[in-house]
């Protein structure tokens, strides 16, 4: 089973740009499947290569890049506010807004 990717096309010339997960913290997987990869811990943010924020608005500075991972809504550690970021604008306007503690 495969975990679809959320692709954000923001380019003004319609080119697509591929969302990956960063976290501010790590851990070493201890499943079969893997053993000894770093793994994220805690919440699962989407990032844009090229960019010093989250789509959430976090900076992430000292975080790491998951360049193996790209960001997904599916896993529960995924940020709500990233994920809704990445809904087209026409359905995030239909959504309740989720505070978030760095917007303040």
């Amino acid at each position: 089973m495969t975990t679809p990717t959320l692709i954000l096309d923001r380019q003004s010339d319609g080119s697509h740009t591929e969302l990956f997960v960063v976290s501010t913290h790590k851990v070493r997987d201890r499943s079969a499947s893997a053993p000894h990869q770093w793994v994220p811990y805690g919440t699962e943010h989407a990032w844009q290569p090229g960019t010093r924020r989250t789509l959430c608005g976090e900076y992430t500075a000292g975080w790491t890049v998951f360049w193996e991972r790209r960001f997904s809504a599916r896993p529960a550690a995924a940020c709500p506010a990233c994920v809704e970021m990445t809904l087209p604008e026409a359905s995030r306007s239909r959504l309740d807004h989720i505070e978030h503690p760095a917007a303040s």
